[in-house]
């Protein structure tokens, strides 16, 4: 790690959506801050093993290839409390909304990425390994630093009052590892229950068939600064929305690499 916190940026493809992913090494961090909301309290140090995460939130156009390819229902809803006209898909052409296919995928529940995640061969990561990515080892608030900088994220207050394509406030917003994305734009679903601090992996949290509202991390287009943190934590009691998306990890045990950037799921 250099002086400023930044980490060696390692990437590699996923061959089965073609995806770059981040490595993140093994280690202790700081999980949670003692100077915001109740849900991130107490900060506490967590552990993880190495994994590795995508770069950038799944995308309309990389949503698109898993509809075609299994036949999955695509985003499509009409409810009365919202209107999703600009993000719903053409549920006749199951084409996503024109001009955002390097858009973050909306509209996706948690079973959505979840099925995305298996059908690429990859999982949804922790709550823990997500804001490892986002803040790395030194307790940052934001992907950059201890201050909120205008142009390294899309928040309210950017004024554009939607979603971004996902390389737009990178490399600038990125993390200390070069995960890019991580705050603002859209809410990222993880594999974890909603459950009071400290973080314990092996505590029921983890588990994917235990009933219970996801954790949702990284703030929104909708959200202003104090919410798009690394630390901000979301139960997601809703079903879907139009800043709600996420993106997939996989732990570095379970990768085989090919070549020199280019991995599969190990045996």
């Amino acid at each position: 790690m250099s002086h400023n916190g930044a980490e060696v940026n390692h990437t590699i493809i996923w061959k089965p959506d073609g995806k770059e992913m981040v490595y993140i090494p093994a280690g202790s961090f700081l999980m949670g801050s003692d100077e915001s909301r109740e849900n991130e309290r107490p900060a506490h140090t967590v552990y993880v093993a190495a994994f590795y995460i995508d770069r950038y939130p799944v995308t309309n156009e990389e949503y698109k290839r898993f509809v075609d390819a299994t036949g999955y229902p695509v985003p499509y809803y009409e409810v009365d409390w919202a209107n999703l006209e600009e993000y719903n898909w053409d549920p006749e052409t199951r084409t996503p909304p024109p001009g955002k296919e390097r858009h973050p995928v909306v509209l996706v529940r948690w079973e959505d990425a979840q099925a995305y995640a298996a059908w690429a061969g990859k999982r949804l990561p922790t709550e823990a390994e997500w804001e490892r990515a986002a803040r790395g080892t030194d307790g940052r608030r934001w992907p950059w630093g201890n201050e909120f900088l205008l142009g390294r994220c899309n928040t309210r207050e950017t004024g554009i009052n939607g979603t971004t394509a996902v390389d737009q406030y990178s490399p600038q917003g990125d993390s200390p590892a070069g995960v890019a994305d991580m705050v603002g734009n859209v809410w990222e679903w993880t594999s974890s229950l909603f459950r009071p601090y400290p973080y314990d992996p092996n505590d029921g949290r983890e588990s994917l068939t235990a009933g219970g509202w996801r954790v949702l991390r990284g703030g929104s287009w909708l959200n202003d600064l104090d919410r798009a943190r690394c630390t901000a934590r979301l139960d997601g009691d809703f079903l879907f929305f139009s800043n709600v998306g996420f993106r997939c990890a996989i732990s570095a045990s379970e990768v085989r690499l090919i070549g020199e950037n280019k991995s599969y799921p190990s045996a």
